[in-house]
């Protein structure tokens, strides 16, 4: 069976991400569910589910909520994920087709945000991101699928300073 890939709705995903007005709070996961046609469900703040419409084998998206609340302030959207191919186990006959998928995925993501990739990476996965404002988007390639990140400028922040940190222990 080959593997299903669909990057013109994740293309269309980014798009709208980049003219969502983003407060990162766990309220625009709705907002942006209804204007990229996905589902949102489940009445849990702080473990939403979020269903794509991308024609995959694994359509939900991984949604990660800050607990900034736990320390008296209120929950944040720190980011969320989903896959652009079917998930592949056990295969690596795919690592060529994931391959050229993200290759095309990250042109097309490129000259929807209208500038460079702001990072690349190559281990331990393969990824380029792009800083817009108010978003981040990554575009990342592993051994079983192709995905997209949209991330909280400020967690990306967050992120990076603990990288900088480690490296600087290192």
């Amino acid at each position: 069976m080959p593997m299903r890939v669909d990057i013109d709705r994740a293309v269309r995903a980014v798009r709208a991400a980049i003219d969502f007005d983003w407060t990162w709070t766990p309220d625009d996961l709705r907002s942006f569910s209804q204007r990229a046609g996905w589902e949102l469900s489940g009445s849990d703040r702080r473990k939403p589910a979020l269903t794509t419409d991308l024609d995959v084998n694994r359509p939900d998206a991984r949604v990660s909520i800050g607990h900034f609340a736990d320390l008296g302030g209120p929950p944040q959207l720190e980011e969320f994920s989903f896959k652009v191919t079917d998930v592949v186990l056990d295969d690596p006959s795919v690592r060529g087709e994931l391959d050229e998928v993200f290759d095309e995925l990250a042109q097309q993501v490129g000259t929807v945000v209208g500038h460079g990739p702001t990072e690349a990476w190559t281990e331990p996965t393969r990824g380029v991101r792009w800083d817009v404002p108010d978003l981040v988007v990554t575009v990342t390639t592993s051994a079983r699928s192709v995905y997209v990140t949209f991330v909280s400028p400020e967690y990306q922040h967050w992120n990076d300073e603990n990288d900088k940190s480690l490296e600087t222990a290192e």
